[in-house]
């Protein structure tokens, strides 16, 4: 003789056990804040204005935490704007330090306008980039991947 479990089922089909669970699972997750972006600071490294126009391009590092490297982010924003309200256009790491940091607080990242409306971003081929934007604020941006930069040997 087998015997077959029984399922009880609340009235809309949901098992009353599973519902349980999920909502003990959800609570959990809610207090102990998974889920929720964690706190960063910032540093700002250096900061570029195209003469020809308002527009500004900020270098800073990310910083999240013990558990993630730190990050090389540049923003691009306009003078009558909060860094907060300028637009992300690129995001890098050191690729688990595949791309040397060398005595800077980040990868190295050169932040450049040639000329009006255009920004060069150059930075370590090495690097893992997890941001490319074209263009922002108006602005064609040109990224160029180079090779690592050497620290000349003590004299």
């Amino acid at each position: 003789m087998s015997v077959q479990p029984i399922a009880h089922k609340s009235g809309d089909g949901q098992h009353p056990s599973m519902l349980r669970a999920t909502l003990a699972l959800s609570s959990t997750l809610l207090i102990t804040g998974c889920g929720l972006a964690p706190e960063c600071s910032s540093d700002l490294v250096h900061k570029a204005y195209d003469l020809a126009s308002d527009r500004y391009a900020v270098v800073e590092v990310r910083d999240c935490g013990a558990t993630t490297s730190k990050a090389t982010v540049v923003w691009v924003g306009r003078a009558n704007q909060p860094l907060e309200d300028a637009t992300e256009v690129f995001v890098a790491d050191d690729n688990h330090g595949v791309a040397p940091v060398m005595e800077f607080p980040n990868m190295p990242v050169s932040v450049v306008w040639p000329r009006p409306g255009m920004l060069s971003i150059a930075y370590d081929s090495q690097a893992r980039v997890f941001r490319r934007v074209p263009s922002a604020e108006g602005a064609t941006i040109r990224y160029i991947a180079t090779d690592p930069i050497a620290v000349p040997p003590p004299s």
